[in-house]
């Protein structure tokens, strides 16, 4: 018998088989992977790329028990705006402490930018560096908005479009030492823009311990204060162990500090302009001619015009003394000797010479 067909068909059999359990596996295969695995790793991903956003808002405004003016500066022109962006080299503000203690806030002269703008952006937010704006130690932080502005502005009596003091507090410790220089950077502006705020500034470096990142000789308008907390109050209070009393009293009294708003800043006068102020004349003593003397010279008196800052001051006129009798001043001096031979002592003399 020939078995040859048999063992054919079988072979057939085995390789159909092979084939669809080979499409079972591959169908099994496909549906193998759980997609909601990777759904659940995303949440993982946000969370690690914004904390270091997270950890800014978790920094609290310092405690302080006393705050001071510190460093100021006031002069402006018409006009004269500037922004900070997020920019290496365009982003900062510099200026110089003068007291010891902790940088509490820093106040602007500005106002809002426009609302709508390809250029500004809603807010911006950055930190303080201390001796230099790229690699200095980061100190604390800051954020300000554009809403912030306005509101600040209508606090004053005044419109987003009109300027006014802006002010920026300090979140976090940043211990601010006498004669170091610190920098207020801004790091981040909203919506992908690449400007933010309108700031006032002045020309002429009017402030010679800072300087504007716009131009050396540039300064912005502003005002820095400085707060001290309970354990300086104290080393203070020893270092001057004779002004206790009166120290104690003050701090009692500033334990809830608020300061006035402050006036607005000075603008600036131009130095070619001419201040001019009319005078009346009047001689400082009038001379009768009868009485021997000679009377004010015509070219000594007032001018027509006013009276210009750069001029020479006008001094009153020199009287000159009465010219003395002739009787007194033309006597010659063989006059004397007469008088001389009356005396007592030539008399005598003589007398003793003829005997």
């Amino acid at each position: 018998m020939n078995t040859l067909p048999y063992i054919q068909i079988s072979r057939k059999v085995s390789l159909t088989l092979c084939f669809f359990c080979l499409l079972f596996f591959l169908s099994c295969s496909d549906d193998g992977p759980d997609t909601s695995k990777e759904a659940k790793l995303s949440p993982v991903i946000d969370k690690s790329a914004s904390s270091e956003i997270v950890g800014r808002t978790k920094q609290d405004s310092p405690v302080v028990y006393v705050e001071e003016l510190d460093q100021f500066q006031e002069f402006f022109k018409e006009q004269h705006e500037t922004s900070f962006s997020h920019v290496a080299n365009k982003n900062w503000m510099s200026f110089t402490a003068g007291k010891d203690g902790v940088l509490t806030k820093i106040l602007l002269f500005g106002k809002a930018n426009y609302l709508i703008s390809q250029h500004y952006g809603s807010a911006m937010r950055g930190f303080v560096r201390k001796s230099n704006p790229n690699n200095g130690p980061k100190l604390g932080q800051w954020e300000l908005s554009r809403d912030d502005i306005v509101a600040q502005l209508a606090n004053q009596g005044l419109q987003e479009t009109e300027p006014g003091w802006i002010t920026i507090a300090i979140k976090g410790r940043v211990p601010q030492e006498n004669g170091s220089t610190y920098f207020l950077v801004c790091d981040q502006i909203d919506d992908d823009k690449s400007w933010f705020g309108a700031f006032a500034f002045s020309e002429g470096n009017t402030y010679l311990s800072g300087r504007h990142w716009l131009h050396p000789d540039h300064d912005l308008v502003f005002r820095t204060y400085v707060g001290k907390t309970s354990e300086q109050i104290d080393k203070e209070q020893k270092k001057h162990a004779d002004f206790e009393p009166a120290q104690a009293s003050q701090t009692s009294d500033l334990g809830d500090p608020r300061i006035s708003p402050p006036p607005p800043p000075k603008p600036m006068i131009s130095t070619d302009a001419v201040i001019s102020r009319p005078i009346e004349y009047k001689p400082a003593v009038e001379v009768d001619p009868k009485l021997g003397g000679t009377p004010p010279s015509p070219k000594s008196s007032a001018p027509d015009g006013p009276l210009l800052e750069n001029e020479d001051s006008i001094s009153p006129p020199i009287l000159q003394p009465e010219e003395p009798k002739a009787a007194e001043t033309d006597q010659p001096e063989e006059s004397v000797e007469p008088k001389e031979e009356k005396s007592l002592f030539n008399r005598l003399f003589k007398k003793n010479e003829q005997d």
